[in-house]
């Protein structure tokens, strides 16, 4: 069995997550999607809950649905390619990696993955002089590897990046897995108006928060929809209980983030934290990602590795590939939450759905009793 795999959030799935997924059906004989969690990479909740997510995109074509949990979706775009792509090298059965991207040339993309694994000389040493000038590490580190590449301009777009970060990733692992792109069509991934008929996930998301009906834009129907306004009152109160030492020790964070953090904590609205901590060096994608790592006791400070593969759905043809890893996968597959009660990481998932549902006025303990959607 030929067996292809996608790195995603459907947050919600969409016309355009639809045509990838297509196209690895047209090459391939299955497909494995790693899903981001309750709460996703650019800062934020999911719009909807995950196995519900998951459940939609077993009706899109996907086969099988393995979670990518909170400590790698709410990292940066390495750590998240990084804890991504580890976990499909652990099935030891996934031949091929495809992601959309605005370029759409693997060979740009690998030039640039090359380029930023080697971490030259003149890289390094422009990356501090932008650094030292107060540019985000983002921003940065897309001058210097134009000062040594001029493919590095890619890195103005976002799907390019996460592509980039995939081809790293997998360079580093020695993997065997095979990377693919698509260039991406409809709206652009930061597009928040709706534009054509494939709108980007951002702009779907703002329809739903605006109470606008968005049904003709999503693949599936879903339950009520969660929001980071929502959390206001986790946010503030968490916000302004926390010490900065403990604000240190939160991934992303570093003293002079923690000094904002601490000087917006006189607000009350995750929005008004937001606007009054980011800045020019410190983008509001990470100042989102510590808020959230900060509500759900992420304490990782350094990434650990992957210490589990756990299915959130599948159909037939996901549980015969289930049935496969058994023999191929070299982490343990855990299809039961009980069984992870002891794993620090698995902990940390435990948490951010419990805070996830609380605002869904729902009780916590859910993650021991889910059971894949099959």
């Amino acid at each position: 069995m030929k067996i292809s795999a996608v790195i995603a959030e459907f947050n919600p799935i969409h016309a355009g997550h639809k045509i990838l997924i297509d196209e690895m059906k047209r090459e391939n004989d299955a497909v494995i999607a790693v899903m981001s969690g309750n709460f996703v990479q650019r800062g934020e909740c999911a719009i909807f809950e995950k196995g519900e997510r998951a459940k939609a995109a077993t009706g899109c074509g996907v086969d099988l649905v393995l979670e990518l949990p909170a400590v790698y979706s709410l990292a940066s775009a390495e750590g998240f390619a990084r804890g991504s792509v580890n976990i499909l090298s652990a099935c030891g059965c996934v031949d091929s990696l495809y992601f959309g991207s605005e370029c759409g040339d693997i060979e740009k993309i690998s030039l640039c993955a090359d380029a930023l694994n080697s971490e030259s000389e003149d890289f390094s040493k422009v990356l501090a002089e932008k650094l030292a000038d107060g540019l985000s590490f983002p921003r940065a580190r897309q001058e210097a590897l134009e000062s040594v590449l001029p493919e590095g301009n890619i890195l103005d777009m976002p799907n390019n990046i996460l592509a980039v970060e995939y081809v790293r990733a997998l360079k580093k692992l020695q993997s065997k897995i095979t990377p693919h792109t698509i260039k991406r069509v409809g709206a652009g991934y930061n597009d928040t108006d709706v534009i054509g008929k494939i709108p980007s996930a951002s702009a779907i998301r703002k329809l739903i928060e605006n109470g606008k009906n968005a049904n003709d834009f999503m693949l599936s129907s879903f339950s009520s929809p969660v929001f980071m306004k929502d959390f206001d009152i986790i946010v503030s109160s968490r916000l302004k209980a926390i010490s900065k030492e403990e604000l240190c020790s939160l991934p992303d964070c570093n003293d002079e983030i923690a000094s904002r953090l601490k000087s917006a904590s006189l607000y009350n609205t995750f929005s008004d934290i937001l606007e009054n901590a980011s800045c020019k060096r410190y983008t509001q994608s990470r100042i989102r990602r510590v808020l959230c790592s900060m509500i759900i006791g992420n304490n990782f400070k350094t990434l650990p590795s992957p210490t589990y593969i756990r299915p959130l759905a599948f159909n037939k043809k996901g549980s015969e590939i289930l049935r496969k890893m058994k023999s191929t996968a070299s982490l343990p597959v855990a299809a039961r939450g009980a069984v992870l009660k002891d794993d620090p990481v698995f902990n940390l998932e435990c948490r951010a759905t419990d805070v996830y549902n609380l605002v869904r006025g729902i009780d916590g303990g859910k993650e021991f009793d889910f059971t894949p959607v099959s």
